[in-house]
């Protein structure tokens, strides 16, 4: 008969999530994670299997995450501002130092590993779709005034976002990426 576990799966899942984010995944050994979670060998891969299934449920838990908290900052009735408070929780925003875990992992591992490269690229077009929704709700309220053909301009603000998140990661200079949410934001209004 199994023993009970002694620890919480989710709770163990976001102390991987942190790590991983944090150093990458090739960069974390099977000791970083043991000691981080708290778990034993045995433990870790009766309950996940490996270290590349503990990821992949990290990731998962990451992107879902984030996604509840850009889907509800973009939910405001103002898509302007609801795209330009998104975009400044991402220059704000907790863990900012260590950038998007998507697309660090979009760097580090989606060009070789096919399971990864489907999660990253099921995340950036759930992005997509949000920020699609969002220019939607804006050009019918009124609260966007682009010419800008909806699904051009959300793709346009999925992979700045990506790349905001890879100058975060970089340590760039802050007032580099505010140059570069200003002139997001000004395609935002407009006219062609």
């Amino acid at each position: 008969m199994a023993r009970p576990r002694n620890f919480n799966e989710e709770d163990v899942l976001r102390k991987a999530m942190t790590l991983f984010w944090s150093k990458g995944f090739e960069s974390t050994s099977l000791n970083d994670l043991l000691q981080a979670t708290g778990l034993s060998k045995s433990s870790l891969y009766e309950t996940f299997g490996s270290k590349h299934e503990l990821f992949l449920r990290a990731f998962q838990l990451y992107k879902k995450d984030r996604m509840d908290g850009f889907t509800e900052c973009l939910s405001q009735p103002n898509a302007y501002l609801a795209i330009s408070t998104a975009f400044q929780t991402v220059l704000d925003g907790k863990g900012n130092q260590m950038g998007c875990m998507t697309a660090n992992e979009a760097i580090e591992l989606a060009p070789h590993d096919p399971k990864l490269q489907e999660m990253v690229e099921s995340d950036f077009h759930e992005i997509e779709q949000v920020f699609l929704a969002t220019i939607e709700r804006g050009k019918q309220n009124g609260s966007l005034c682009t010419g800008t053909e909806s699904r051009k301009l959300a793709r346009f603000l999925t992979v700045s976002l990506q790349g905001i998140n890879v100058m975060i990661r970089a340590k760039a200079h802050r007032d580099v990426m505010e140059d570069t949410v200003s002139v997001i934001l000004e395609k935002l209004n407009e006219r062609k």
